[in-house]
């Protein structure tokens, strides 16, 4: 099997976290290796250094992308870089995973995937919930007929956390429950509606409600929060047969049925093993794809969780729910 030489951009708190699993994982799968990282500080090129005794060691993506030997890069950068970055990754011939969002602007995200077709060259978008086992039992579960009639759903993505300078909830934090909706569901709403406030001074916003209205009749209730005391990353199911709730950190799917409770099972995952290996599996079949069932994190999901964000900030800003073309 070829040799697939991965390259990480921005290697601060997350960053470090993908660097050292493409690490763990150059043991285990073949042939697999974290050749480099790019971070405009030398601290964090110095941890990488010598813990991963990566090669290649850049201050700019630039440096990094003259080196032929680099297959792919991994973007853990901040999302207004991200563009810049995608696009010159993809003219350089390297395949691509990027944090989310995929990029401000939908517009700039659709250039990327027509780009990436143009190029033949895989583009994934880190949507990493699409991996988590607990996630893709309710999925099975929903396929399979077993909560009968979708009513409806909520997600709850909260967390106390400090002053977010420059920072919004909706761009930072609503990628994820959107597209874990798309993910269960294969659809993406036809209507949004927001509400959101910023509380401590001189902040964007810090908690938001969201209502997403299905064609299929189902409704859906997201709520994000920088001020609640709970770190909950959480999913209800409502059907018309069974209720189901899912912990995403813990990987636990819990059931309503017949007046109790019960524990449905599941095998966890290492959810962010399982979607580098699914990059590099795509890179190796020639997976460059926008067919979820070929690239399941592919960049038009990532494209049109950005335009979703967009609606969002509009249908919070304008007072009115949003159609969704």
């Amino acid at each position: 099997m070829e040799e697939m030489n991965v390259a990480v951009i921005g290697v601060g708190y997350w960053g470090k976290k993908i660097a050292s699993e493409y690490a763990l994982m150059g043991k285990t799968e073949p042939n697999v290796n974290l050749i480099g990282v790019c971070d405009v500080f030398e601290d964090n090129l110095a941890f990488c250094k010598e813990k991963y005794g990566v090669p290649y060691l850049a201050k700019t993506p630039e440096e990094l992308f003259k080196h032929s030997d680099v297959d792919a890069v991994h973007i853990c950068t901040p999302s207004v870089t991200h563009f810049n970055i995608c696009r010159d990754a993809l003219n350089s011939g390297k395949h691509v995973t990027v944090e989310k969002p995929m990029t401000l602007n939908s517009l700039e995200a659709i250039k990327l995937v027509d780009l990436a077709h143009e190029k033949n060259l895989v583009l994934s978008v880190g949507h990493i919930f699409r991996f988590d086992a607990a996630i893709e039992k309710a999925k099975s579960l929903i396929e399979n007929g077993w909560f009968g009639d979708l009513y409806w759903m909520k997600l709850t993505w909260t967390a106390l956390m400090p002053l977010m300078n420059g920072r919004d909830i909706i761009t930072d934090l609503v990628s994820h429950p959107f597209d874990i909706l798309n993910f269960l569901t294969n659809d993406w709403p036809h209507k949004v509606t927001c509400v959101a406030k910023a509380h401590r001074k001189g902040q964007n916003e810090e908690t938001a409600h969201i209502t997403s209205e299905f064609k299929s009749n189902m409704m859906a209730h997201i709520e994000v929060s920088w001020l609640h005391p709970d770190k909950v990353r959480e999913v209800q199911i409502m059907g018309s047969d069974r209720f189901a709730k899912i912990d995403c950190m813990s990987q636990k799917l819990t059931a309503f049925e017949n007046d109790h409770y019960f524990d449905v099972p599941v095998e966890r995952s290492n959810t962010m093993n399982s979607e580098l290996s699914h990059f590099v599996r795509c890179i190796r079949e020639g997976r460059a794809s926008c067919d979820t069932f070929l690239n399941k994190n592919n960049g038009l999901v990532g494209a049109n969780v950005v335009k979703l964000l967009e609606l969002t900030r509009k249908a919070m800003e304008n007072g009115r729910t949003e159609q969704v073309d």
